[in-house]
């Protein structure tokens, strides 16, 4: 896993939802718009085994470089 040092500004272009069971379901919802990256890591889930991790003000999950459109040429 990588964090980075200064954390990137990305829109996210889809709306998602990320469910997380700890015996009971929780689910996030991400709507579109923009979102903190804040780092990466390799994960054969992901097109190109590299999931990004965003932040939207209030959860963290991971995403696929094809979910993410990135701000200020910061593409990766």
């Amino acid at each position: 896993m990588r964090l980075y040092d200064k954390p990137i500004k990305a829109y996210l272009h889809n709306d998602l939802s990320a469910v997380e069971e700890h015996g009971r379901q929780l689910i996030y919802l991400f709507e579109k718009g923009y979102v903190t990256v804040l780092g990466e890591f390799e994960c054969e889930k992901y097109i190109g085994k590299t999931a990004y991790i965003i932040f939207n003000q209030e959860d963290v999950i991971s995403v696929g470089k094809g979910m993410l459109r990135f701000v200020d040429g910061e593409d990766k």
